[in-house]
């Protein structure tokens, strides 16, 4: 036999569900799916700004300016007659740079870029013999797409090369 408490307590739960039901009505549904839709904003806002900024170089804007000179420079290294020759074995990477200037060796920097993450570019400072060639260890390098960017100078002029290889 059913007591009173029992029999209350289902009466008022099922009071309970049917105002629970009559409540949500269409002005409801939209402010729950408006703050589900905020929740959801923020959220990828926070996760966004927490990912890694891989700029191809943190003083871009300088550079950019600049960009006339490094054009003339490429247009420069492109007329030689021969140009700058990369080639690899499995422990070096060899960089042949032609002979423009017979007293003069070339001067500058070699930049390893890998575009999947900046933390693996290398700098390298030009140091050729009378051969003309500069070679650069793979010991610290990883496999993949790389860009040589060379950026040289003979005398007083400036010469500007890159090229795209697979580092093996």
């Amino acid at each position: 036999m059913p007591s009173f408490y029992s029999l209350s307590f289902e009466k008022n739960s099922a009071l309970l569900y049917k105002y629970m039901i009559m409540k949500l009505n269409w002005g409801t549904g939209i402010l729950i799916t408006i703050i589900i839709f905020l929740i959801g904003m923020i959220t990828l806002v926070i996760i966004s700004s927490m990912q890694p900024l891989n700029l191809v170089t943190p003083d871009y804007y300088p550079k950019g300016i600049d960009f006339q000179s490094q054009i003339n420079s490429k247009n420069r290294a492109d007329a030689l007659d021969k140009g700058i020759e990369f080639s690899q074995d499995k422990d070096y990477i060899y960089i042949q740079f032609p002979m423009i200037d017979s007293l003069h060796y070339p001067e500058g920097d070699v930049l390893l870029f890998r575009p999947a993450n900046n933390r693996s570019d290398r700098n390298y400072k030009i140091s050729t013999g009378n051969k003309l060639l500069h070679t650069i260890s793979k010991d610290s390098l990883f496999t993949g797409r790389c860009i040589i960017k060379v950026e040289w100078k003979v005398d007083t002029l400036s010469y500007y090369h890159e090229e795209a290889i697979m580092l093996y």
